[in-house]
């Protein structure tokens, strides 16, 4: 368990202090606004981005920041590089995971059924499927510019990790802009993405190899 909490803390923190600052209130049309969600993704063959990430730690006065790099591919296909402060990889391809870290790539095997639910909800945030994804119940908020969208976990290995995720989509384009993991214990990671493409041929290298 403690090398997939590490794995999601490096991955997964997302999302922008903007949402914070916005004020949601419960959708007047939730069915409406998460079947737009739907067509958005199901159209969407692939997504090239870069981001920046801030993770609020508990033990630390000041946030860790890093910066990287973001690909996936319709429908199984997506690779994680953070790039700064260290080179930190996680590629999925299909049923495979894949973790390198300072150079050398990580076991995840013995891992199991926990890493194999990770990667269901990595892959699920991208392409939409978090929406048939019976381990959270979902609750979608707006405000003037944006939906959230509020995953509770009900799954039990995935309540010791998380007390929440949110997910923040323009209302303008629909498409995915803030990502934010709030865990358990009160930590939570924030990330932004920056200068995405959509529907832009990608190197099918970019999922091979580490």
């Amino acid at each position: 368990m403690n090398s997939i909490k590490i794995l999601i803390l490096a991955v997964f923190s997302i999302i922008g202090g903007n949402a914070f600052a916005q004020s949601f209130k419960p959708a007047a049309h939730p069915e409406k606004i998460l079947a737009d969600l739907r067509k958005v993704s199901q159209s969407t063959s692939s997504i090239q981005a870069s981001f920046t990430e801030e993770k609020f730690l508990a033990v630390l006065k000041e946030p860790e920041k890093s910066s990287g790099v973001f690909f996936y591919q319709q429908k199984d296909k997506m690779r994680w590089e953070q790039k700064t402060p260290a080179k930190y990889v996680i590629l999925i391809n299909g049923d495979k995971l894949r973790i390198q870290e300072g150079g050398k790539e990580k076991n995840v095997g013995q891992a199991g059924r926990m890493a194999a639910q990770i990667k269901e909800l990595m892959i699920g945030l991208v392409n939409g499927d978090f929406q048939q994804n019976k381990g959270f119940s979902l609750a979608c908020m707006e405000s003037d510019d944006h939906y959230q969208i509020l995953l509770t976990p009900v799954n039990r290995r995935l309540k010791n990790v998380y007390s929440k995720i949110s997910l923040v989509f323009l209302k303008s384009t629909l498409r995915l802009k803030e990502l934010s993991f709030f865990e358990k214990g009160g930590d939570k990671s924030m990330m932004k993405f920056q200068q995405e493409k959509f529907n832009q041929p990608i190197s099918e290298n970019l999922f091979q190899n580490l």
